[in-house]
């Protein structure tokens, strides 16, 4: 089902919070691992606004790649027909 590029977008989701984590406790300190509330309803967001992207990308890759032919052989049977 060509999981990788859904893998890859979700690795490449993953080491860009760790990165924002990391600079951002270099910046602000101690108080990252205190967040507000305004903060992490933010973050949640953002997590299923990527999950959620990440998911229609892999359905359209999927589409247009057509690893079983699905979508070509039901174009052809309607061309047939």
């Amino acid at each position: 089902m060509k999981t990788g590029v859904l893998l890859y977008m979700f690795w490449g989701a993953s080491l860009m919070w760790l990165v924002d984590a990391v600079v951002e406790y270099i910046e602000v300190g101690a108080e990252y691992f205190e967040p507000a509330a305004k903060d992490m309803l933010n973050d949640a967001f953002l997590g299923i606004s990527v999950v959620a992207l990440a998911l229609v990308v892999w359905v359209v890759y999927i589409l247009i790649k057509d690893p079983k032919h699905t979508v070509r052989n039901i174009l052809a049977e309607k061309v047939r027909k």
